[in-house]
Formats: C-alpha cells, structure tokens, sequence
C-alpha cells in the first residue's frame, strides 16, 4: 500500500509540477524563441511549486485531485492567451488586459487565424490524463496523507522565499519593452509586478502635480510646451484659426487603416479611388503615426477627442472608466452643438459605455440602433452605419442645430472578409489568397462606402456647411498575420521592405468646401494626439484654458511623437529617427525615418527623457481628473 500510495501523490504534487514547468519552458520558447532551462527552473519553478504546496496545505484529499486539474487548466490557459496575445501585439498582457478575456467573442474570427496548431500543446497532458481516468489507471482520490512538516513545508518556505528575492530584485529594473521584461524577470513574476506597478508598467514618473497646479490648467499646459519645446501662437496669428466657425464636424474613425494604400495602384487600377480625388481639395498629413495603447480602437477615439495620451498597459476606457475626461464634444458643447458618437458593435466592447459618458457626448447609437442588417464580421456594416446615421444629422439641420458627429467604422477588421457580392476591387491572381489582399480589398470597401457618403451628403445639402475629416485608428497589417508570400506582395506593392514606420502610418484627411480647396499634402511628423487640435484651431475652438498633448498640425512644424504599446514606451518618432529602446535607451535602436536605415541613437538621448517625461505627465493629469 504504501508504494501506491506514493504513487498517487507523485501523480498529483510531482506530475503537476513537471507538467507545468514543461509548460513553462514551452511558453518560453514559443515567446523568447529560446529555450533556457536555467531561467526556466530559476524564473518560473518557484511559482508552480509555491502553487502546489498551497494546494497540499489547503485542500484535503478529496477535493484535491480537482483544484490540481483546476490550477493546471487555469495556468494553461494562462500560456495559451499570453501566446496568443503576443503574436499579434508583439506584447505580453498584463494582468489587466487578460481580464478583457471576455471580449475575444466578439473578435473571435481574428483570435482564430492568430491560433498555430502547436499552442494546443498545453492541453496535451488532459488528453492523457483522460485515458488515465477512464482505463482506470489512476484514483481520484487518496486516503494518503503527506507529511506537510517534513516536505511541503520546506518546499513551500524555500519556494516563496525565491518568489519574494525575484520580486524584490526585479522591482526596481525598469525595462521598457514588456516581452524582454517577461524573459528577463519571469512570466509570472512579470504579472505580479504588474499589479504592484499598476497601469503604467513601472515607468519613471513625472512628479505628481501639486493641487495649486490642478486648480490652473495653464501652469500644466506651460509645463508641457516647456517639454515639447512649444511657443504657443496667438489665435489673432494663427493659420487658418476659425476659418470653419460654426460649421458641423464629421469625423470618421477607419478600423486598420494605414496610410499605403491611398494613391496605391494595382494593375493600373486604384485601390481609394474617392479618397484619392478628395485628396484633390484636402489638407492631407501623410507622415502621422498612431498612438494607441491596449484599449486599441477605444484609445484611438479616446485619442482623438481629448488629445492626451492613453494608459499604459491597460485600456483607457476600462481603467479610467469613473473619469470626465476634458474632450472635444465638451468644448463644442460649450458652442451650442450636438454631439453623438456612432459605431455598430455592442456599447460594452472596450467598456465604451462608459468611455462615451466620459468623454462627454451626448448620445451614442450602438448595435441596438443598428439592427442585425446586413452583417459582416463584427457587426452590420458600415454601409449600415452610415444609412441610418444620415437621417440623425439631416434632422439636426432642420432644426438649425451644429453638430458634431463621430463615425466609428468595423468592417475593415481583421480578418479582413468581405463578401463576395461586396468586393469593389478585383485582386490579382497572385494576392487573391493572400492576407495583403483581404486588407486590400477591405480598404477599397471603405473607399465605397466613403464615397457614398459624401455623396448623400452632397445630396442633403449638408457638404458646403460641414468640415469632414477621417483618420486610421490603428495598423492593419501586422507581421504575425503574413501567410509566406505576403512579405513579397507588400515589397512589390510599397517598392521597399515593409518596416515599422510603413507599419503604424495611419492617414489623417481634413475636408472643408470654400476653405481646403486648393488642397495641400504635408509631409510633416505628426501624431494621432495632433488631430484634435488641429481641428479645434480650424473650428475656432480655444485651447487656451485646455491641457493637450498634442500640437495644431496648421501652425507648429517641428514634433515629438510618443508611443508606449505597439512599442516599447519610452518610444519614439521625431524628424529624423523612429527610435525604440529594449531595457533601456542604452540598448535601443534609432532607424531614419526617410530610409529605415540604422544609426546611432545616442544623439536622441534628450528626444527619449523627454518623452518619458511627457508620458508620465499625461498619466499624473488623467489620475487627477474629477470623475464624471
């Protein structure tokens, strides 16, 4: 008997442990590309043995085989969503964002072409343990009662304190990139230092503003330009400063769309042929580059209605869901305008119900409103979207009453599948089952459905009084996504490598009759945090009284611009360099912006604090807003 019994608990406390620090090491090599038994054993061991002693001191025998099935599962899972999570984003989650596991319904067609056959090698040990149990070969249950005072408690004592040292020697390292913080500190340890840094991820931050500061949003804003290196013009010498005054604003939100494919053609065909021709009569900034953080297309409308910068490792819109954010729809407000925000999906996706009364809108129409017509992907389609928006800003014009309307678009998620019936440009054999194809064509049905818009516009007698702009929320093509051809089309296509700065391009367009006529295409750097001001100044908004991050495109030239997600924080895209740093500045690497050529970075030392500096501002005023 006792031999069996042994058995029994080497099935249990010994089985789980092997179990999972194989998992540990796989996990490992499907995220670093390496395996490293030492920093497995050393980084990862005393969590699963810390886990399984607490088991053996907390669950009796009956119940025991249950929570170590339950614990495997859950930590598997765990694996199997980190994996998942950093081929796309190129990024381990936080603890925080693994809890948005519940939205992967909504996006469950993308997360399924991101799954690779060999992740289900975690679950590989339920398969064997279910023809265990059913050829009987193992009890659930053992009278066995293991001597906690000579093994477990030992084991448990030695295995915490090599928790606790991890912790504690990594509390202080502040590496910017969270897949080398991951290797370097332990995936678990990562997680729990996570929670102890909170959503900033552990990032040098800006001394907390003081409450006489709070109380005079010009003392932050002047704090700001000083970083930024800004002189702020008066609004009597501005460019363009309320040239569009009192007119409506239509601002539309593209779902993955970078800035190649307008003007982009394929066998002589163009891919945004409306686009293209309203380019014709447009301020069109063509070298501005996304700033989103984990709340992704939420952050994108986050961004662009408050102009300051998004959270860290967490998304906006759940963390700092209890916040009045200031905003654009509040400063129109404040005008006399209406100000409603439409997208066809569920209001609760990225908590967007409470982002919306946050960032004080009016209204919101979500998927209630839409209906079930018409569905693609997501949701109904943006065609959907956009007929049943009309009729909301035809009535407000009857009733004389300025709008500002934002059109948050879906269709062009990933994965990119169009119906057949709606394909409105014909790919080339040779990219038809290529993933830059579906993103293609997906990007020419935006093109459509733009077109039509402008059109019913025209139609209604809303164009000649309405300024209309439209932006990239986020990239579309990311390199995890590629099938083995997809590197050569886009080669072919853009007539160089496909790089980072070709990656998190996103378009920026300003349409306004009588004003952007004569047109104009400015290469200069700009960000998604730019628009908004941008826009304001056009409008005649004032910001004297109001904290941004961002800079009027119209009338200031020389930017920095920062991003801390899709890169490394600390990141950044200046005139000359996008540079991103590993564990720190000193490891980084600086690619010219023209050429995505290396060069040395350690000129851009001042460009990086500052920029940490910035990020860690906007994170000490959002913390400081009232709630709503």
């Amino acid at each position: 008997m006792p031999y069996k019994k042994a058995s029994f608990f080497g099935t249990l406390f010994f089985t789980f442990t092997v179990s999972m620090l194989l998992k540990a090491i796989f996990v490992r090599f499907l995220l670093f590309e390496d395996i490293n038994f030492i920093d497995t054993i050393s980084l990862e061991l005393s969590y699963v043995l810390l886990f399984a002693c607490l088991i053996e001191f907390i669950a009796n025998n009956k119940v025991k085989f249950s929570v170590y099935l339950s614990l495997n599962l859950l930590l598997s899972t765990l694996f199997f969503g980190i994996t998942v999570y950093h081929s796309y984003f190129g990024n381990i989650p936080t603890y925080y964002a693994l809890m948005q596991a519940g939205q992967v319904g909504a996006v469950k067609d993308s997360v399924n072409q991101l799954i690779q056959p060999e992740y289900f090698l975690f679950y590989i040990d339920f398969i064997v343990m279910a023809i265990l149990l059913l050829t009987r070969k193992i009890p659930l249950q053992s009278k066995f009662k293991l001597s906690r005072k000579k093994l477990i408690a030992p084991i448990l004592g030695i295995s915490f304190a090599v928790c606790l040292a991890n912790f504690f020697l990594h509390k202080d390292e502040i590496i910017t990139d969270s897949a080398v913080a991951a290797e370097s500190k332990g995936i678990f340890n990562f997680e729990a230092l996570q929670v102890y840094y909170g959503p900033n991820g552990g990032l040098p931050q800006a001394a907390a503003f003081s409450e006489a500061e709070l109380q005079n949003e010009r003392t932050i804003q002047d704090k700001i330009n000083e970083v930024k290196g800004i002189t702020e013009i008066p609004e009597s010498e501005r460019n363009y400063f309320g040239a569009a005054k009192g007119r409506n604003l239509i601002l539309i939100q593209f779902e993955s769309m970078q800035d190649f494919p307008i003007g982009l053609k394929i066998d002589g065909k163009e891919v945004t042929p409306n686009m293209n021709k309203l380019l014709n009569n447009s301020f069109y900034f063509n070298n501005l580059y996304q700033q989103t953080g984990a709340g992704n297309t939420s952050d994108a409308e986050f961004i662009a209605n408050t102009s300051l910068y998004p959270a860290g490792m967490v998304a906006t819109s759940t963390f700092f869901e209890s916040k009045a954010f200031p905003s654009m729809p509040r400063l129109l407000q404040k005008e006399g305008y209406e100000t409603f925000t439409l997208h066809a999906d569920k209001v609760e996706f990225w908590n967007r119900v409470e982002l919306y009364p946050s960032l004080g809108f009016d209204k919101y129409y979500e998927l209630d409103f839409f209906g079930k017509e018409d569905l693609i992907g997501l949701g109904p389609s943006d065609e959907v979207m956009f007929k049943k928006g009309m009729p909301l800003l035809t009535e407000l014009r009857d009733k004389n009453k300025p709008f500002y309307a934002h059109f948050i678009s879906m269709t062009s998620h990933h994965p990119y599948e169009i119906p057949a019936e709606k394909d409105v440009f014909e790919l080339p054999e040779a990219y038809k089952k290529s993933i830059v194809g579906k993103y293609i064509q997906a990007i020419s049905y935006n093109d459509m459905v733009l077109g039509k818009f402008i059109n019913q516009l025209k139609a209604e007698g809303l164009w000649e009084n309405s300024v209309l702009a439209f932006y990239g929320d986020h990239m579309g093509m990311h390199h995890t996504m590629f099938k083995e051809n997809d590197p050569e089309i886009l080669k072919e296509l853009l007539g160089h490598e496909y790089t980072k700065i070709d990656r998190f391009n996103v378009p920026f367009v300003i349409t306004a009759p009588g004003i952007t006529d004569n047109g104009m295409t400015s290469d200069q750097l700009a960000g998604q945090l730019d628009m908004m001001p941008t826009l304001a100044n056009l409008m005649g908004v004032s910001l004297n009284n109001y904290v941004h991050f961002g800079q009027d495109l119209l009338n200031h030239k020389e930017n920095l611009i920062g991003m801390r997600y899709y890169m490394p924080a600390g990141s950044f895209f200046n005139g000359e360099v996008v540079f991103q740093p590993e564990k720190s500045f000193d490891d980084g690497e600086a690619l010219m912006l023209e050429t995505a050529k290396k060069v040395p970075h350690a000129p851009y030392k001042e460009d990086y604090d500052r920029i940490l500096k910035l990020l860690g501002l906007s994170d000490q005023y959002l913390k400081s807003l009232p709630d709503k």
